[in-house]
């Protein structure tokens, strides 16, 4: 394989390495670089897969993934949508980036175009890359408040797009898709014939006085449309590695061809206790959303005291997209210099597309405490001083 450009090694998880080496020389690390929550998976789906592994539920499962499992995804697809997916209409995958992989090399073809919006999940590229490596990515890049600009949006599209891959909530930046944003997405997909990629991940942790409009409503793109979802964010199971896609039979079909050579199947037992999810309220919920706003909050209010960085709210998730101009010194040089006077590890803008290499990306997943001894470094740290 010729890897492409955009193959190359992940950011976020080079500065994470960098981190976990000075961790090991004695060194304080401050983690605010990968994402993943600080909460604990709740007990109920812990229990439930302790239980199917007890049971037997050790050997395979069909490809597509565990019937149940599928069954009740559509379900809860179809009470939000309305619509009458079938779990004919669903895949389960290991993680969330085998769904949006999978979709992309199910829907992409030779010389096709893909349309990202900038910034955007730092795998992206890559799995576009691999998915076709013929396929010509359009950035369309987000105004400076993180708001889509709708004339850059409308001449991204033209006879050659294949589809928009979209992730709102969005990582890095916390944004959520307006009502219009989203029906001007969709209308364009109409009007050029063209798939909807929708990644949702985040779409349960949108803060007070927001809200999450998943492409699921719109009946006129369905046959288009692909979503991809899961459990990691949610519901704390980042290392369960277990994600799902739905969308039409066709297309589920074609992913599900690629899964039968690439994965056979997704973890049996990690699918039978993820049923529970869907029969237990999710009550911890509340709690998740209310610290991550807390905390939010927080960050926002100290971020905006200081004379080098600015940022703008995030309205989900648990990323600070934060503009580091006025140093003068580009992402990756920042992320270095600050890791190595304070221990704080970033990541660097420039992972999340070439136009944000004056913004570097903080996770709040951490402890309040940890967010706070972070603020008091970042006060007293300046660049080449």
């Amino acid at each position: 394989m010729i890897f492409q450009k955009e193959v190359g090694e992940s950011l976020t998880y080079k500065f994470a390495q960098a981190a976990g080496e000075m961790r090991a020389q004695g060194k304080e690390i401050i983690s605010l670089g990968l994402g993943e929550p600080d909460f604990k998976t709740p007990d109920y789906v812990v229990e439930a897969t302790v239980k199917a592994m007890n049971d037997g539920f050790t050997h395979y499962s069909a490809t597509q993934g565990w019937p149940e499992l599928r069954k009740l995804i559509s379900e809860d697809c179809n009470n939000q949508y309305g619509s009458d997916y079938s779990f004919n209409d669903v895949i389960v995958t290991p993680g969330i980036k085998s769904a949006v992989y999978f979709a992309l090399a199910s829907v992409l073809e030779p010389q096709d175009e893909i349309i990202l919006i900038s910034p955007y999940y730092v795998s992206y590229p890559a799995m576009v890359k691999l998915a076709e490596p013929t396929a010509k990515i359009v950035n369309v890049t987000l105004n400076k408040d993180f708001t889509l600009d709708s004339e850059k949006l409308k001449a991204a599209f033209n006879k050659n797009t294949k589809a928009i891959l979209v992730n709102s909530p969005n990582n890095p930046t916390g944004m959520v898709l307006s009502s219009d944003e989203v029906k001007l997405i969709n209308e364009l997909a109409v009007e050029n014939d063209a798939y909807i990629i929708s990644d949702e991940v985040y779409e349960k942790l949108v803060y007070s006085n927001q809200e999450h409009i998943s492409f699921g409503c719109f009946d006129d793109i369905r046959d288009r449309l692909i979503i991809c979802n899961g459990f990691s964010k949610s519901h704390a199971m980042t290392g369960w590695r277990l994600g799902y896609a739905i969308g039409t039979h066709g297309i589920i079909a074609k992913m599900n061809k690629l899964q039968q050579h690439i994965n056979t199947n997704t973890c049996t037992f990690v699918q039978v206790g993820a049923c529970s999810i869907f029969k237990n309220k999710p009550s911890h919920l509340k709690g998740y959303v209310s610290e991550l706003e807390k905390r939010i909050d927080y960050f926002d209010t100290e971020i905006n005291k200081l004379d080098y960085i600015s940022g703008v709210r995030p309205k989900a998730g648990f990323f600070y997209f934060v503009d580091i101009s006025k140093t003068g010194v580009d992402s990756n040089t920042f992320c270095a210099d600050l890791l190595k006077k304070t221990g704080i590890a970033s990541t660097p803008g420039v992972a999340f597309g070439p136009e944000w290499d004056s913004y570097v990306r903080f996770s709040i997943a951490v402890p309040m405490s940890t967010l706070e001894r972070a603020v008091d470094l970042l006060k007293n740290y300046r660049y080449g001083e």
